[in-house]
């Protein structure tokens, strides 16, 4: 068992991917679709870039694995016509690139 606690980096990293997984499921609420188009493409930069962060600071591994965890988490569409799933398969595969892009 793992007594340490989380590095900084990768508490941030969690956190912006909880976010990110929340903004998708919810993303079908929103009547405005420019507004979507928007939050869609912050949540594909932002969650790479703090990826990209956390990798520099506690290295790929743990970073890859946290982002592998989330990967595997079940996104709730609340509208059947948007690809939440799709959208958030992105957004973790760029995480992970980013992840290991970082030197």
């Amino acid at each position: 068992m793992n007594d340490q606690p989380d590095h900084p980096a990768i508490i941030r990293l969690r956190a912006e991917l909880d976010a990110a997984w929340k903004g998708v499921g919810a993303l079908g609420q929103m009547d405005d679709d420019e507004r979507r188009d928007r939050i869609v493409a912050e949540l594909r930069a932002a969650v790479p870039d703090e990826a990209s962060r956390a990798s520099r600071e506690v290295g790929q591994e743990a970073v890859v694995a946290e982002i592998r965890r989330f990967a595997s988490a079940e996104v709730v569409a609340t509208d059947p016509s948007l690809p939440a799933r799709s959208i958030w398969g992105q957004i973790v595969h760029r995480a992970a690139e980013a992840a290991t892009a970082a030197r």
